[in-house]
């Protein structure tokens, strides 16, 4: 077992290698391909970031001209799953909505927050034209948009792209059994003979199901209480209804199985948005068929049929 550990994207990111032989050439490939992919999360830290300079930053700004912005490949297959997202999830998953994250000074990594929520006129001037992805065109690595107020955001959906890419990575250097953690959201790379155990969070603390993964498969969780505003004694999550423009509270985590990495992130905070009474239905829509849900009362929701201990 060969094992790295780095911070990026907002949180630890570790990658586990499982061989047979334990060579020597083969563990100096294995701190090879580690030295790449610490740089390749970095760059994508750097390259995504929702409010700090680099390209996600130059994008946001480009498209308040109404003009075509040039971006990266990156950027643009993020646009377009995200289109077809905000489409099957019925605008509950909208990273066109980064100026309402802004507003609730969700755009920092300092919390709990401690500033009073915004006016309610301005979440309402907001909401009542609000930004779509679908104001977005694109053509190749050009994109324009007709949404004065539109700020993409892709906080919800970048983790799942990151390790994709580093899986695709690791398989590069022929490395296949392997697995991806990113703050506890996993993609495992390839099939095994021997599972991976992977653990989930319980929101109370510690693990509540432990789920045994043998083949290419995503396992995200999101949950609403680890990143919060409190405000004369009340607590707002950070995970905002593009809806209503408030925070969720009947749902308190998600977490969703499936081969698509992106679309197992997207999904596990979506189904919190849903709520209580909609997110079964929505999980339907989506196409998610391996979740398990807790709601605010702590009831737990489980729909997998995995090996789960």
């Amino acid at each position: 077992m060969y094992r790295a550990e780095f911070f990026a994207l907002g949180t630890q990111i570790e990658i586990l290698i499982r061989t047979r032989t334990g060579s020597p050439a083969e563990r100096e490939q294995a701190e090879t391909v580690f030295g790449v992919l610490t740089r390749e999360f970095q760059r994508m830290h750097r390259d995504w970031h929702p409010w700090e300079p680099g390209p996600m930053a130059d994008l946001n700004a480009d498209l308040q001209s109404g003009g075509w912005a040039t971006t990266t490949i990156e950027l643009i297959e993020l646009i377009e799953v995200s289109q077809r997202l905000e489409s099957v999830s019925d605008g509950l998953f909208n990273p066109a909505m980064g100026k309402l994250i802004q507003l609730w000074g969700f755009h920092t990594s300092d919390y709990p927050i401690t500033e009073p929520p915004p006016p309610a006129v301005e979440i309402d001037r907001l909401l009542a034209d609000s930004p779509s992805m679908h104001t977005l065109e694109v053509d190749g690595l050009r994109v324009r948009s007709s949404h004065p107020d539109i700020r993409l955001d892709f906080s919800g959906l970048a983790k799942g792209l990151a390790v994709r890419l580093a899986c695709e990575r690791l398989a590069e250097h022929d490395f296949t059994d392997a697995l991806v953690n990113a703050g506890g959201d996993v993609l495992v790379c390839g099939a095994t003979d021997q599972p991976w155990r992977i653990a989930i969070r319980d929101p109370a603390g510690g693990v509540l199901q432990t789920v045994e993964v043998d083949q290419p498969l995503a396992v995200f969780t999101s949950g609403n209480y680890y990143r919060y505003g409190e405000w004369n004694g009340e607590r707002y999550a950070h995970i905002l209804d593009p809806r209503s423009g408030q925070p969720v509270d009947e749902v308190l985590q998600a977490t969703v199985i499936h081969a698509d990495p992106l679309l197992a992130d997207a999904a596990a905070t979506t189904l919190i948005v849903a709520g209580s009474t909609h997110w079964q239905q929505t999980s339907e829509h989506i196409g998610i068929q391996q979740l398990i849900v807790v709601d605010a009362e702590g009831e737990v929701f489980d729909h997998t049929d995995l090996n789960l201990d």
